[in-house]
């Protein structure tokens, strides 16, 4: 397995929600490399991650988390509408209600992150900010 391969496995053990030492152990044997190896590619992960997801853009990994939030709603959706057990409905509720919750997390920190960093602006040009 080369290095990309082990790097998005890496990843999506731990967006599965594995632990830093689950996905060492995991990957050192699945692709026969040192612990180390694996434990350097979560250290570097600021270099390699961008590349290895193409996430070169911000505006482009917001559409991306955005359709992802948006995938998980519609599953949820449906699983209210089939399961008729109340835990299982229950359940189908709260992820989508998280869901919606972290969709507008997400379309709204952009914009209020923007506006912070033009009143930082003016305030270090000493522009009086009301």
């Amino acid at each position: 397995m080369d290095a990309d391969s082990r790097r998005l496995e890496l990843l999506k053990l731990e967006g599965l929600g594995f632990s830093q030492a689950e996905i060492v152990k995991e990957l050192s044997a699945k692709c026969a490399c040192s612990s180390r190896t694996v434990y350097n590619d979560f250290e570097t992960r600021e270099r390699w991650q961008p590349v290895v997801q193409n996430a070169v853009d911000s505006r482009e990994i917001l559409l991306k988390v955005l359709n992802r939030y948006e995938q998980i709603y519609r599953q949820a959706s449906m699983r209210l509408l089939t399961f008729n057990e109340e835990a299982c409905q229950l359940g189908a509720l709260n992820t989508m209600l998280k869901a919606n919750a972290m969709l507008c997390e997400s379309v709204v920190l952009p914009e209020m992150l923007g506006r912070l960093k033009a009143l930082e602006d003016k305030a270090s040009k000493g522009v009086f900010v009301p």
